[in-house]
């Protein structure tokens, strides 16, 4: 059995108040929780949207400031490079100078440059000359070009004709200073008559720190971090965050960010985590970001966590109202099951007491009209149970007059063959074919054929008594031969044909075709004469009523209204009975009732003891 199954049919055999209280508090219920669950999923997905759009505003933000501050110190760092007295006083190297002179040129430099750093707000500009000049080893601003001669960068500059580049951090001490950790902008001093000489190298530094701080900014959560990255996606410096994250998940997410971004800038998921990649600022420098999504979503899971409690303290509420409804709604219903019972086990004197309108209260008005009606009707089966042998006796004194009808038509038929009246002796027969035939037994039904025969003896004997010569056509489908039917109920209306329509010819033979046969699961009988017809206002009237006139009722006959009730009351609404007429051409009925082996089983039980003689 499936768990569904299983589940219904527990459901089924629980009582009302169960169903009731199940029905209430689930209604109530499953609501609530679809509605919690939908409400955290679609606040979880608009706080990751949110978060998403938030990473990528800071990651730009402090895109713009990096950029702001990297480009500031390369762009004073190519200002030095290019001003003119700087190459006035360099171009001199190597040209036997008096210290004097050389003096004064370096005094003028390091007023320009000085200046310079102070109205940029820069930490240092250093400037690497050529070890020929004695202030080169001064240390405070000038310092010997040898000992950044033999640098990869300077190296890679010099041959790659490039100008510019920005270095990594390196540590660097002030004259009566502490070491401080600063990245630099380098750019070659190349002399205007000779580019390929280099006069030296202009080095403007900013502090690690003041870059950190940028950065430390910029973090937009309390578990996130932003790092600077050079072109290798090699961390150059990052705040500091209680963010866990391994560096070689960091390396593994840069480059994953670079594959799919490019040289663009974008924001990702991955994990619990949101990640961000600038596009590059600087000599292919970006900025990096992490933020915890844990983090981001903390104000969703408490709203969370507010949503279930509610939920619990709804869900506690509905369970008390259905549980108290239920015990109200069923406390009804077991009063009137409880006067149910006391009905089962006789007593008729239990009355309901209505205390609503609602639906119970109409249960209740029903209830206690049923009991009013059973009380009628013992009471009436106890008067008719009074009369019930009076009545048994009269039903044997009726049986006794048809077999005396035989006996006195047999004793006829016995005095006509012994005169030899052949003629006389057909009509006793068939008059008594016929009455054995009408009483069958007592039976209300017998088979389609016998029932055939009762009407062609009826045309015989009417034919007789009247002088005609009406013909009489049976086509009959042997599978349905002796199908049984009620009895009487071709009769009347194949006598119909006989008064009302044939016996008031007088220029052709009268006609009358009786078919039957099996459409489908109905038995269809068709009766068809080719009689004077039915007025059109006399048959819509017939149709209207869907009855007609008793006919000959002084001789005991049926009338077709008493056909129909009696169709009625065995068939309910499973057959059809329908009236065809032309003036002058005929009138046709078609009788249409259910075919089943079921509707009379008795019939064949009763062919099979009782066969009509």
């Amino acid at each position: 059995m499936s768990p569904i199954s299983y589940l219904t049919l527990r459901y089924k055999n629980c009582s009302m108040r169960v169903k009731l209280f199940a029905s209430f508090f689930l209604l109530i219920f499953i609501p609530i929780i679809v509605l919690t669950v939908f409400a955290a999923y679609r606040s979880t997905a608009i706080i990751q949207e949110q978060s998403m759009e938030i990473a990528r505003l800071y990651l730009q933000q402090t895109e713009n400031e990096m950029e702001s501050e990297l480009y500031k110190i390369a762009t004073v760092s190519s200002s030095v490079a290019q001003t003119a007295e700087v190459h006035e006083v360099l171009e001199k190297q190597n040209t036997g100078i008096s210290f004097s002179e050389e003096y004064d040129d370096m005094n003028e430099l390091y007023k320009t440059i000085e200046s310079t750093r102070a109205l940029q707000n820069l930490y240092q500009i250093r400037l690497f000359i050529s070890d020929s000049f004695t202030h080169s080893r001064s240390n405070y601003i000038t310092y010997p070009l040898s000992s950044v001669s033999d640098t990869d960068w300077y190296h890679q500059l010099v041959e790659q004709y490039q100008t510019q580049t920005l270095l990594p951090p390196s540590t660097f001490q002030p004259p009566l200073s502490e070491p401080q950790e600063v990245l630099s902008v380098v750019t070659l001093i190349r002399s205007r008559k000779d580019i390929t000489r280099i006069l030296g190298v202009v080095s403007v530094d900013v502090l690690k720190s003041d870059l950190i701080d940028i950065l430390q900014r910029n973090n937009y959560a309390e578990q996130s971090a932003a790092y600077l990255v050079d072109e290798n996606l090699n961390i150059v410096c990052g705040a500091n965050s209680t963010f866990p994250v391994s560096e070689a998940d960091l390396a593994a997410q840069l480059q994953q960010m670079r594959d799919t971004f490019g040289a663009s800038s974008g924001v990702s998921t991955a994990g619990n985590a949101v990640y961000g990649l600038s596009a590059p600022i600087f000599d292919g420098w970006r900025i990096f970001t992490v933020a915890s999504m844990g983090n981001l979503l903390s104000p969703v899971l408490d709203l969370r966590d507010q949503m279930i409690l509610l939920t619990v303290i709804i869900s506690i509420i509905a369970f008390c109202l259905s549980y108290l409804y239920a015990r109200y709604s069923t406390r009804r219903i077991k009063t009137l099951a409880e006067q149910v019972r006391r009905v089962e086990n006789g007593d008729l004197s239990v009355s309901c007491i209505v205390d609503s309108e609602d639906e119970i209260g109409e249960l209740q008005n029903s209830f206690n009209f049923m009991v009013r009606r059973i009380s009628l009707l013992v009471d009436e089966r106890y008067n008719l149970g009074k009369n019930l042998k009076d009545m048994e006796l009269r039903a044997l004194q009726a049986q006794i007059n048809p077999h005396f009808l035989y006996n006195t038509l047999d004793m006829i038929a016995w005095k006509a063959m012994a005169s030899g009246n052949q003629e006389t002796v057909d009509i006793v027969v068939k008059l008594a074919r016929f009455y054995r035939l009408s009483l069958s037994n007592g039976s209300d039904f017998l088979p389609l054929s016998d029932e055939v025969e009762h009407v062609r003896l009826f045309v015989e004997l009417t034919n007789l008594c009247r002088s005609r010569n009406v013909q009489l056509i049976t086509e009959v489908a042997p599978n349905i031969a002796d199908y049984p039917i009620m009895k009487l109920i071709l009769q009347p209306i194949v006598e119909n044909s006989l008064f009302h329509g044939l016996y008031e010819l007088s220029d052709r033979v009268g006609v009358i075709r009786l078919t039957a046969e099996q459409i489908g699961s109905y038995v269809q009988i068709q009766i068809a004469d080719n009689g004077v017809g039915i007025e059109k206002s006399k048959l819509a009237e017939l149709l209207a009523k869907k009855e007609r006139p008793v006919v000959n009722t002084k001789r005991g006959g049926y009338g077709i209204g008493n056909i129909l009730e009696r169709l009625r009351i065995y068939y309910d609404d499973r057959f059809t009975f329908q009236i065809e007429s032309a003036i002058l051409t005929g009138t046709t009925v078609t009788i249409r009732i259910p075919y089943s082996r079921n509707d009379s089983p008795q019939i064949h039980a009763e062919r099979t003891m009782n066969p009509p003689e």
